[in-house]
């Protein structure tokens, strides 16, 4: 089964590649994103994979500030996924450039005034303390075993004693960048005065919220393909799983929190962007909603390693729709009015024939992921979890420490 599933992601990651490609030779012209609609499926998996990204620190650091000792045998699992989706938040940005080579701008000429150039800086930290407190953790388990069979050696009862001590100094360090790197993620979006659907602080919290359920859910699928269920992690998997259907109810209530407060006023722009998603995109809605209801039905009482593998994968695609629905909100109200009537955006690009031309000016665009987005984004997923995988394989994670 490993194989297969192995094969399949390597399928998935040459085709991806090969997508990125192609997108690179033609331009952002083979993706449905236009000048009226310039963030799409690349931007929705970079705030997805920055979520998936905080399970990891978040674990590793509860067992030394809030005594969760239960974690204990999955925290070198849970800080490789840490950096392993951290990295895969900034390798998403590039097929959204267009131009890959425009990234070197950001440390040319960086601007500060930007929340860009601070995300970059927090991610970057995120993931280098990701990497550290992994070494940490797993360097009695390179003395006891190595690295493929090199580097054995050295007292292990010494360096068990020495990772305790070092994780004790890493864990209130590496927290408050879990959370911070929520927070700046979601003010990258907040910031843009034009965006009515992004308005307010409430992005961050929610932002938080989805983290925190689905970084959990992530940290339980890998430690199941490491440890398995062995009734030693049986608290742990169990205590996991409650805080993300926690964190699920918390992201629903400040949703719909959200959505009451725009309803209420039955107009202005932060309504239209709420009636877009229940008139355009309700569909999608319906399906983050069913997802993350059943999340929280299989994960608040999960008792089973089925029950959790379900639970955990529900959370996640309730959560990577609710992603890709920042996007099209956004976008499709058009923030330039005078006296209720909207100027309409250039496509930037010539549409239809000549004896049947399409319009060039749009005050609305209809966006779905073009092929060549899904096979990128499915691509660099794979990969992702592939490396994720080989990792897994390779480190001594299940080491006791």
């Amino acid at each position: 089964m490993r194989k297969i599933v192995f094969a399949v992601l390597i399928v998935i990651a040459i085709a991806g590649i090969a997508a990125w490609i192609y997108q690179l030779q033609t331009g952002l012209i083979v993706t449905n994103m236009r000048n009226p609609f310039s963030w799409g499926l690349y931007i929705a998996m970079w705030a997805f994979f920055v979520g998936t990204a905080a399970g990891g620190l978040v674990v590793s650091s509860a067992i030394y500030i809030f005594g969760a000792k239960e974690f204990k045998p999955i925290a070198p699992v849970a800080s490789t996924t840490a950096f392993i989706f951290a990295v895969g938040a900034m390798v998403m940005i590039l097929p959204d450039l267009g131009r890959v080579d425009r990234i070197f701008n950001m440390f040319l000429y960086p601007n500060f005034q930007s929340m860009l150039p601070w995300d970059l800086v927090v991610l970057s930290t995120y993931a280098l303390l990701s990497a550290i407190y992994t070494y940490v953790l797993l360097m009695p388990g390179i003395a006891e075993r190595g690295i493929l069979g090199f580097g054995v050696g050295g007292n292990v009862e010494d360096l068990k004693a020495r990772s305790e001590r070092y994780a004790k100094i890493l864990a209130p360090i590496a927290l408050p960048f879990a959370i911070l790197i929520h927070t700046v993620t979601a003010w990258v979006l907040a910031t843009q005065l034009s965006r009515a659907w992004w308005y307010g602080g409430l992005l961050a919290p929610t932002f938080i919220a989805a983290a925190i359920a689905t970084g959990p859910a992530v940290v339980i699928l890998a430690s199941l393909l490491v440890h398995g269920y062995p009734d030693r992690l049986k608290n742990a998997y169990g205590l996991l799983a409650k805080i993300s259907a926690a964190s699920s109810a918390a992201l629903l209530f400040m949703y719909y929190n959200d959505f009451v407060v725009r309803y209420w006023w039955g107009k202005g722009l932060d309504f239209d962007a709420l009636a877009i998603v229940f008139r355009d995109y309700i569909y999608i809605h319906f399906l983050e909603v069913f997802f993350i209801i059943l999340s929280i039905v299989l994960l608040a009482k999960a008792r089973s390693a089925a029950r959790l593998v379900a639970g955990s994968l529900s959370v996640n695609m309730g959560v990577l729709f609710h992603r890709y629905l920042l996007m099209p909100p956004s976008y499709n109200v058009m923030p330039f009015q005078i006296e209720g009537w909207s100027y309409p955006i250039a496509v930037g690009e010539l549409r239809g024939s000549l004896m049947n031309p399409l319009p060039v000016f749009v005050d609305h665009w209809a966006y779905s992921p073009s092929p060549v987005e899904i096979t990128i984004a499915a691509g660099i997923t794979a990969i992702l979890v592939l490396t994720l995988m080989l990792l897994l394989r390779i480190l001594p994670v299940d080491v006791e420490i």
